[in-house]
């Protein structure tokens, strides 16, 4: 039995992930994902019509920590071009990354290193008792429990009240296979109209990757829109399409993603993670910022505050 106090993460996405590698080595460490995979909001499908990007296309590195990450994943350029259809220009990606199976596999050989239990769905935590129950029934206790998900999802399970200006955007993503002779010049396309936000092919993670496109709406549109049938989502994808695409082809669909904690915004309360109450944390991207870096540096942030910590 270990005598390392016992550290639970709630979720095995980005911010997760990282906490979790500042911390193994001295702690015992177990992440808690409700899904069966890694990655969180870097999702990725592969279905019988190709691989699917619905969550963030790519990620920016601007500190060294995150770039030395991205190369140690195996994270490559973004493959091909960029075009803000608004502005009519070409959009710089030469510090844009990707990976080459779909973001998700930036995290994936982690799965070797840490203790992740997958269809694990935390619903309530007794902070006082320390335990924490599953919608399996499940009940694990912990030394300190961090929590990665969003804020709201966050807040649905701690009894502590969470103070915190982070607030979220949803987003509707929509997956298309593209059959036939369609001619465009880019990758990728920002901005194509009001209610379409992005539109991006899975060549610009794998050259070889079949001819799927994933268009994300606006979060605007998404929040209108995000209980309308799935018939309904799709002609507006497709109108979209249309607007940028020529030549001889039909558009299938391939699935519907429905995300309700997006895109959160940029936070004033300067502080890379959030302490809850004795021996609970926060942590993700809306603790600094909606990028995928800002979830990097909020887990590696609370790993080394928590490695310097006597327990």
């Amino acid at each position: 039995m270990s005598s390392k106090p016992k550290i639970i993460i709630l979720g095995a996405g980005m911010s997760g992930i990282a906490c979790a590698l500042s911390l193994y080595n001295n702690f015992d460490v177990q992440i808690y994902e409700k899904s069966r995979g890694i990655g969180g909001r870097l999702c990725a499908k592969r279905l019988p019509q190709g691989l699917f990007h619905f969550g963030a296309q790519f990620c920016t590195a601007h500190t060294i920590a995150f770039q030395n990450f991205l190369r140690d994943s195996d994270a490559v350029n973004f493959l091909g071009s960029s075009f803000d259809v608004n502005s009519g220009s070409i959009i710089e990606t030469k510090d844009c990354f990707v990976a080459r199976d779909g973001m998700h596999s930036l995290l994936k050989k982690y799965n070797e290193v840490l203790n992740i239990h997958y269809n694990h769905k935390a619903i309530d935590i007794d902070e006082k008792r320390k335990l924490i129950s599953f919608d399996s029934g499940q009940k694990v206790s912990y030394d300190i429990i961090i929590s990665s998900l969003p804020l709201p999802q966050t807040r649905e399970i701690f009894q502590t009240e969470i103070n915190h200006d982070a607030t979220f955007s949803p987003c509707l993503a929509v997956g298309m296979s593209i059959d036939g002779n369609p001619y465009y010049e880019h990758n990728a396309y920002k901005n194509i109209n009001k209610d379409a936000a992005w539109l991006g092919s899975s060549s610009f993670y794998n050259s070889k990757n079949k001819e799927t496109w994933v268009l994300q709406f606006s979060p605007k549109t998404s929040l209108a829109m995000m209980n309308d049938s799935d018939s309904r989502i799709q002609v507006s994808a497709e109108n979209s399409v249309r607007n940028i695409f020529n030549g001889d082809y039909e558009i299938t669909y391939s699935g519907i993603f429905r995300w309700k904690y997006a895109l959160c915004n940029r936070s004033n309360l300067k502080s890379k993670f959030t302490s809850i109450g004795d021996g609970s944390f926060a942590i993700g991207d809306w603790n600094i910022s909606p990028r995928v870096e800002s979830a990097y540096i909020s887990g590696v942030a609370l790993g080394e505050y928590l490695a310097g910590m006597k327990l």
